[in-house]
């Protein structure tokens, strides 16, 4: 009988563990890629605003960058 116990507590460890690796791998997997999807919107933004012909100190101001990584991003557009 106590074997029957010990198994019925081992798998409801494994699966309490289980499910809170899903969640918590979920949870981090939005968190990314919510993450990456605000940089791709922010360097698109940035991009437009090089076509445009906008100054680059004002490019990094709008979108809180350095102008090193406003210069960075267009450097990067122009190659691919």
């Amino acid at each position: 009988m106590g074997g029957k116990v010990l198994d019925y507590e081992a798998k409801t460890i494994y699966m309490n563990g289980k499910n809170d690796g899903i969640a918590l791998g979920m949870a981090q997997g939005m968190e990314q890629g919510v993450a990456q999807g605000v940089a791709q919107g922010r360097a698109s933004m940035v991009l437009d605003m090089i076509k445009d012909g906008l100054e680059i100190g004002t490019i990094a101001r709008i979108a809180r960058m350095s102008v090193e990584q406003v210069n960075e991003l267009g450097r990067k557009a122009v190659l691919e």
